[in-house]
């Protein structure tokens, strides 16, 4: 066979080839056929899923009443002291075992953050944007009631919620675990600003130190509304975005101005001193303490 022989032989099978690839490679072709499939039952198998009809059972539910006497795992709530706060039918003084304090604090901040702060406010000094509209306010927790009261008495208000006051049981909302979370991230709160609060020593001035002024300050964009008018990724909103806000030359109506702490300061103070160009005049005086504002510029530098 020669060379030109042998290029024939090459091409025809390219082409073969090609044609195979065509028929049974491609996707996205239509037919009316069912497609191949190899291994129907790891795939069809039936299967027991909530809310499915069950033609195995006689009344053709598929979900079934737990047997007598049985209770599911993880409700069993036989320990008082983590399921009602309770210990010789008295408010814990202590927490039960909750793993590593550092991973509860933060888990903690987080469910605050979602159901506390909005009445409790987000440092816990009770300045929620909820809380003012309230005829029965949510308390501070840096008040020297709270800071006395024992930690099962603070589990059970978030288990059972507070008679005679605005707040309603969280027991659905907020999980066994996360309750004491919380419980332990309200006594961080409090040993940030009160040294002699304690709760397990170590474990609480590790967990207040935790939190940076960066952190607050994002409590604060958040629970304070900031985030309704400002953006933290470049989106236009009512306000000008804070991403890349500090250090940067804003033009007001008094003139351009270099974002610094002196102009973030007086803008989170004074907002109608100086309004930005392009924007409406709309930001309304919030009340903060110097610390919240100092938490405030923070956060803002680091959005870069």
């Amino acid at each position: 066979m020669n060379v030109k022989q042998s290029l024939k032989h090459i091409a025809a099978l390219s082409v073969s080839l090609a044609a195979l690839s065509s028929s049974v490679g491609c996707r996205g072709w239509q037919s009316d056929s069912p497609p191949v499939h190899l291994n129907w039952n790891m795939d069809t198998q039936e299967k027991g899923k909530a809310y499915r009809k069950s033609d195995f059972f006689p009344d053709g539910r598929m979900m079934r009443t737990p047997p007598a006497g049985t209770v599911a795992q993880g409700y069993l709530h036989d320990d008082d002291h983590r399921s009602l706060g309770l210990i010789d039918g008295k408010a814990a003084t202590s927490l039960p075992d909750i793993g590593d304090a550092q991973v509860a604090v933060k888990r903690g901040q987080e469910r605050f953050n979602i159901y506390c702060a909005p009445c409790h406010g987000g440092a816990g000094d009770g300045n929620g944007t909820i809380n003012s509209r309230l005829m029965v306010k949510a308390p501070s927790f840096h008040d020297a009631r709270l800071k006395e009261m024992p930690v099962g008495q603070i589990y059970q208000a978030i288990l059972n919620g507070v008679n005679g006051g605005n707040m309603p049981p969280y027991r659905h909302q907020i999980q066994e675990d996360d309750r004491w979370n919380v419980t332990l991230y309200v006594r961080a709160l409090q040993k940030s600003k009160d040294p002699s609060v304690t709760l397990g020593g170590q474990v609480v001035a590790a967990a207040a130190a935790d939190a940076s002024l960066e952190q607050k300050g994002e409590v604060l964009f958040k629970t304070k509304t900031c985030n309704a008018c400002h953006s933290i990724d470049g989106t236009r909103l009512v306000g000008p975005t804070w991403k890349g806000l500090y250090g940067s030359k804003e033009k007001t109506d008094k003139g351009e101005v270099v974002v610094d702490d002196a102009y973030l300061t007086e803008s989170i103070l004074k907002p109608m001193d100086k309004v930005t160009v392009g924007y409406p005049p709309a930001m309304p005086q919030v009340a903060l303490t110097d610390e919240e504002v100092q938490q405030l510029i923070a956060y803002i530098k680091s959005l870069k």
